[in-house]
């Protein structure tokens, strides 16, 4: 069953489009439209080669949606980057929209999809889909296999990479007519923002990165120990708080317990909380680390996990863990062949299988890089620019934001690319997970900074009022 949980992934359906590239006095026909949650664009396309070294080759219709700026704009829009590697702009920003709301006061938001996501030639894999909740390795790696088989006669796998995707995203940029922008990119999206400022540093004004991926992070190789630093940090955070130590005093001590329960294969039925399909499923120790794992990104979820250990330990009902996991499966919205072109490219070449090992044996959670790696075999390799993995020394204005109990992108890899950005500044939220762009006064301080075009005097007092949800000691809730 692990492969299945770690990968969390929804699919969409494959489109395949082209026409002729734009030049530079061509303006896209942007036409109204709405996004998911009622939200009012103007949307358009561009067309580019999808190979910039064969122009006479196939083409690539890139989406984009405009949200214009409610009063007089100011010339410098708002450029969201999307996560995943795999998600789109476009499905992805109604869920942050409110985040927004002050900056489209006076600019415009542009939402491109990234080739390979949304309508942008996405590569997905339908398939994927179908698979039950335990599908093992070698079922996810197959059907990823013909998924491959089947993107290859509509797409060269190997032009989907970031530096590929951001020549796209500078060309939406131009056609426009935007000689500045700023770039808010999230988890992966900050990988493309540095990207992007490495390539075209004089259209760049401003940056926020939520989540920082920085250029030594490989997808896949240190997610066991950076889970692990997250897991302790939840022990801790309970041992710390009166309400949870005092009705969960062996928290630690019983988690443990449960993965000892658990070297043996547990036969589990239950009711998919999204789909209400009936389902029975085997779980072993590796399978519940990838859903703990999972449950880390959010502070909501962590704020249960005691009581969910608890229930297990005591009942060997494992029903509402499980459930947590195939709920947050059924929130993502990702193209996974664009996942793969993307990692199996700038990733898995950095993986050792050795250093994968030694990181593996430091942690209680399952190697994952093995399984990645061997899927990745027969994926089209592009290549990637050494520059990619090397620090950004840059003097443009940027807001780096972590989450301190971060499962896979934690602070010290906001802390890593901050080193070499002169006008940078880091703020990390205690006791929070991955992604923190939505949370309390952070769309404030992300509107000051944007606005102000500097990361100097930036006042960040407000963030020590922030805190997470309390645990809940039972399933009424927190303590009153």
């Amino acid at each position: 069953m692990k492969t299945k949980f770690l990968l969390l992934f929804l699919t969409a359906v494959l489109l395949a489009a082209c026409g002729t590239p734009p030049t530079e006095t061509t303006r896209p026909t942007l036409e109204p439209c709405a996004l998911g949650g009622d939200v009012d664009a103007d949307c358009g396309t561009i067309t580019v080669p999808e190979n910039r070294d064969a122009p006479n080759g196939r083409t690539l219709t890139i989406h984009f949606a405009v949200i214009p700026a409610q009063n007089t704009a100011v010339p410098d829009p708002i450029f969201m980057l999307a996560g995943g590697p795999g998600q789109s702009a476009i499905e992805a920003f109604p869920f942050i929209l409110s985040t927004f709301s002050r900056l489209n006061q006076t600019r415009d938001i542009v939402l491109v999809d990234q080739r390979g996501t949304g309508q942008s030639n996405p590569l997905a894999c339908p398939a994927m889909q179908e698979l039950p909740p335990d599908a093992d390795e070698e079922m996810v790696r197959q059907t990823l296999e013909e998924c491959r088989q089947t993107l290859m006669e509509t797409a060269d796998l190997t032009q989907y990479v970031t530096e590929i995707a951001m020549q796209d995203l500078d060309a939406v940029r131009e056609a426009l007519g935007y000689e500045q922008i700023n770039l808010v990119g999230v988890s992966y999206g900050t990988r493309a923002a540095q990207t992007y400022m490495r390539l075209f540093p004089q259209h760049t004004r401003a940056v926020v990165m939520d989540a920082v991926v920085s250029p030594s992070l490989v997808l896949q190789l240190q997610s066991p120990a950076d889970g692990q630093r997250a897991l302790e940090l939840l022990f801790a955070r309970c041992t710390a708080d009166a309400a949870c130590a005092e009705r969960f005093p062996a928290f630690a001590a019983e988690f443990n317990q449960l993965l000892a329960d658990l070297q043996t294969e547990q036969e589990v039925t239950l009711t998919h909380p999204v789909t209400g399909e009936r389902l029975e499923l085997e779980l072993a120790e590796d399978d519940l680390m990838q859903v703990v794992f999972n449950i880390l990104y959010s502070p909501d979820l962590t704020s249960l996990l005691p009581l969910l250990v608890e229930g297990a330990v005591d009942t060997a009902d494992y029903t509402p863990l499980l459930a947590q996991a195939l709920a947050l499966a059924g929130n993502q919205q990702m193209y996974q062949g664009m996942f793969y072109a993307v990692t199996c490219s700038e990733d898995a070449p950095r993986i050792d299988a050795q250093e994968a090992a030694e990181i593996q044996a430091e942690t209680q959670f399952p190697l994952v890089s093995a399984d990645f790696t061997a899927t990745c075999e027969n994926w089209p390799r592009a290549a990637v620019s050494e520059q990619m993995f090397a620090p950004l020394t840059s003097d443009i204005p940027t807001l780096l934001l972590s989450g301190e109990a971060d499962p896979i992108t934690p602070p010290h890899y906001g802390d890593e690319v901050a080193r070499t950005l002169t006008n940078s500044q880091h703020i990390v939220l205690e006791k929070f997970g991955h992604g923190i762009l939505s949370v309390g006064c952070i769309p404030t301080l992300v509107a000051d900074f944007i606005e102000a075009g500097t990361a100097e005097g930036l006042d960040t007092a407000c963030t020590a009022n922030i805190t997470p949800p309390p645990f809940f000691v039972s399933p009424l809730g927190p303590r009153p």
